[in-house]
């Protein structure tokens, strides 16, 4: 075959790996890079320090992932030994990026060893869609379910409050069962809350009035309501508000219920200590972003991904029914916006809220 033909099919070849978007190294057994696509040298961790050349003979997880040894989830060794494909998704790499791995083992090339391909492609937008859609169907099959339970609900425990009401106002100060009584009365009222909770929970595909409104003045009238909360706990409020009106469509009462919840739960964060609860509006070319940030204690990796779940809480038994952060994200939705939360143990959390922006034609 004429050589020049080969230079010239190799070289098409290379701008076609070059052109992908997913990084593709080419390995020896030891981990040493023999080749590379433009892509693995752009999302290293530090490409600034080599030349595109100069990846060739270094370890690929000390350029690539910025580590003195293998990640702790490589499986490169085993697919080797076992000669046979394999792929996994790593957390290892990037912080906060998911990163799906496949390998190719024992690719011959003119060389005394076998070679081994590693793909990477990141998932994390692709894996957050697919929580999303699986949330939304859980949502609304248990908003159906909520609906039906707290229906049936209501009618025998509005008779146990009426019941237990009455029997306190006959009950003298000296009556042996009066404690008793009490117990029930606020055992009943917290049942209530939790009732209202779930119909609340259950409407999430109807808010009751959507009209445009001032976001600004939402936030502000809100804390209102909490500054009472924030000064029991010694927590410092930082506000960071535009100075004139920004509107969004929705509805006003249950944007205030999303902002009350992310509040509270910053509050609860905090309890042993006080700290600092920071909030900011921020205008975006067609958003509005709004930032909820504590000084708490965190919320651990592996549960971050759980918090929007229906009946999903932290809290010890009686003090949370793990519905305030599930009905923040269905409302939130329904303003056909996003809500997220990045939190470090020890550090704190901040959830982020972005909503459409309403505009104004003259």
């Amino acid at each position: 075959m004429d050589v020049e033909f080969v230079e010239h099919l190799k070289t098409q070849w290379l701008a076609m790996i070059d052109a992908l978007e997913d990084p593709l190294v080419l390995i020896d057994e030891n981990f040493n890079i023999r080749r590379q696509n433009l892509a693995y040298v752009e999302k290293a961790i530090n490409p600034t320090q080599l030349d595109l050349k100069e990846f060739k003979g270094k370890k690929c997880f000390e350029v690539y992932a910025g580590r003195n040894a293998p990640c702790p989830d490589c499986k490169v060794a085993n697919a080797r030994q076992q000669g046979q494909k394999t792929s996994w998704t790593s957390t290892e790499l990037f912080a906060g990026r998911d990163v799906e791995v496949r390998v190719l083992p024992n690719v011959d090339i003119d060389d005394s060893n076998a070679l081994i391909v590693v793909h990477y492609r990141d998932i994390t937008q692709q894996r957050a869609l697919h929580e999303s859609l699986a949330r939304a169907d859980k949502l609304a099959a248990l908003g159906k379910l909520a609906g039906g339970v707290a229906h049936e609900i209501n009618s025998p425990l509005a008779g146990i409050m009426a019941f237990a009401q009455m029997a306190l106002r006959e009950m003298s100060k000296d009556d042996p069962h009066l404690e008793d009584m009490k117990e029930i009365e606020a055992a009943a009222q917290k049942c209530k809350l939790i009732v209202e909770g779930l119909l609340g929970f259950a409407r999430q595909d109807s808010p009751e009035s959507v009209e445009p409104y001032d976001i600004v003045e939402n936030i502000q009238a809100t804390i209102r309501l909490a500054r009472a909360m924030l000064r029991k706990e010694k927590i410092e409020l930082r506000l960071d508000l535009p100075p004139k009106p920004v509107y969004i469509e929705g509805s006003k009462g249950r944007f205030s219920q999303v902002i009350l919840n992310l509040i509270t739960n910053a509050i609860y964060a905090m309890r042993d200590g006080g700290g600092e609860l920071e909030i900011v509006l921020t205008e975006l070319a067609d958003a509005v972003q709004i930032k909820v940030r504590d000084s708490g204690c965190g919320i651990p990796p592996h549960i971050q991904r759980k918090i929007f779940d229906p009946f999903f809480t932290t809290k010890p038994v009686g003090e949370g029914t793990g519905l305030g952060l599930a009905i923040s994200y269905s409302i939130v939705t329904q303003h056909r916006g996003t809500i997220s939360v990045q939190s470090s143990e020890g550090v704190g959390t901040t959830f982020n809220v972005t909503v459409p922006k309403l505009r104004f034609t003259s």
